[in-house]
């Protein structure tokens, strides 16, 4: 099946790694692993305590997010292939906003934690091909995490990894991913 979008993670793919998720996971305290999951086993008080946390180090995160090296090159050379662009992601939509303004960067649609279930769930790329009318199985996932290559799910659906020098966990395994010298990638004018 033809191509027809391509969907970004945020944190470290489209933007260089900010967020101390170990500090973050300290500060909210008797966490370990992902924290949206942990979350979703708090008691309400406790949530909104950790809630809390977790937002002011994503607004902290958005206001010195950096773009990775080529992100413009890659978005302009995907829009003139007529490709659409969307961004799913694990943050909440206040902090997204704020690095999509901060950096001039648009997408074609924009799924968040407040949308529906978070990656590795399958919902949010599916509600991003949704909002883009396009079927998840035309849809390129691109991410640096584990997570990210785990959403798109099924069969005839792909997901790539956009190494940007942080690690992809897998069961409390770090997997550092790297390319050989002879991979092909978009290159960049700014480097």
């Amino acid at each position: 099946m033809k191509i027809e979008t391509v969907i970004f993670d945020l944190d470290g793919t489209i933007t260089r790694p900010v967020l101390d998720f170990d500090q973050i996971r300290a500060e909210i305290g008797g966490i370990s692993g992902p924290i949206l999951e942990a979350l979703e086993e708090m008691g309400p008080q406790e949530r909104n305590r950790a809630e809390d946390i977790l937002g002011r180090h994503e607004a902290h995160a958005a206001e010195h997010s950096q773009l990775n090296p080529g992100v413009h090159d890659v978005c302009n050379w995907l829009r003139g292939r007529r490709l659409l662009i969307g961004l799913v992601t694990r943050n909440q939509r206040r902090s997204v906003e704020q690095v999509c303004r901060k950096h001039d960067l648009a997408f074609d649609s924009i799924v968040t934690r407040e949308d529906g279930p978070a990656k590795p769930d399958p919902f949010p790329v599916q509600h991003a091909c949704e909002m883009m009318g396009v079927l998840s199985e035309q849809a390129v996932v691109v991410g640096d995490y584990l997570f990210d290559l785990l959403v798109p799910g099924g069969r005839g659906r792909r997901a790539c990894c956009w190494p940007t020098g942080s690690s992809v966990w897998n069961s409390g395994r770090r997997l550092t991913m790297s390319l050989p010298a002879s991979a092909s990638c978009p290159r960049s004018s700014r480097r």
